[in-house]
């Protein structure tokens, strides 16, 4: 019984320093106000509290608080990850003004680092900051086109992705890296119009994803407050916990079959 608390207790400290590993880089990445230690801490109270809300809805049934305790200690990890798609979105929506910008400012004869200098005083965040570190970079003795390249593990998108690739090749070959990035803003146009066209084409699929996904646990919340007595053995008996797994296994097949299909790569 010993050994086994004591195993428990090293695992758990074992999984912490490897969620603080984690998680500390994409916090930096984000300008987030928080420490990764603190998303720990979040972590452990939303496991708690998760944990008592069904264990009160529950009965107190192990299976059930135990599936609490995970979706509260997961609360904030997607926290992290709704933020990074958010300032992905952000990034992208801002790059194609930012390379105009650059390629603009190299034909009346700057450099990419006084173009990029103006990018930093002229556009908001996150692309200043995300310039502005790479400059940064570029000023402790890394090149630039490899700052340019880390951005872009950072970042993860495939129009910045196109951009320093470009970028890149023109240096390596002696182009005229104006003029290539001025095609490249051509071709993010056409990229966006195609998004454009195929988020107007999928809205409905995605709404009806969405709403089909939801309507079960809608429906289930009105019982429970309409009659308790009647939705409680669905979480307090057997059979009413694996009828309760496989509603939640058929939902995610569902949504995730459905995301598939209105998802299209451009």
């Amino acid at each position: 019984m010993v050994l086994g608390a004591v195993v428990a207790v090293q695992a758990a400290r074992s999984y912490r320093r490897r969620f603080i590993m984690r998680t500390e880089e994409k916090v930096e990445a984000l300008y987030l106000n928080v420490t990764s230690e603190r998303l720990w801490l979040y972590g452990m109270m939303g496991a708690a509290g998760g944990a008592l809300l069904l264990a009160i809805v529950s009965g107190f049934k192990p299976v059930l608080v135990a599936v609490g305790a995970i979706c509260g200690f997961m609360a904030p990890r997607l926290y992290v990850h709704s933020m990074e798609q958010r300032r992905r979105r952000k990034f992208d929506a801002q790059l194609l003004d930012a390379i105009t910008m650059v390629a603009g400012a190299m034909k009346v004869g700057m450099s990419l680092l006084q173009a990029m200098e103006q990018v930093t005083r002229e556009m908001g965040p996150p692309i200043r900051q995300e310039f502005a570190h790479a400059l940064q970079e570029n000023r402790v003795g890394k090149p630039i086109i490899q700052a340019l390249q880390d951005m872009k593990k950072r970042i993860g998108s495939e129009d910045l992705s196109i951009t320093v690739n470009a970028i890149g090749i023109a240096q390596e070959t002696g182009g005229v890296l104006s003029d290539v990035l001025l095609k490249i803003t051509e071709t993010i146009r056409g990229r966006n119009r195609i998004r454009t066209k195929i988020g107007t084409l999928t809205a409905q699929g995605r709404l009806q994803g969405i709403v089909m996904s939801l309507l079960p646990w809608g429906l289930a919340a009105i019982l429970f407050v309409l009659d308790p007595g009647l939705m409680r053995p669905m979480f307090t008996t057997l059979p009413g916990q694996l009828m309760l797994g496989v509603i939640c296994i058929l939902e995610l097949a569902g949504w995730l079959v459905i995301r598939r299909l209105v998802a299209v790569d451009v």
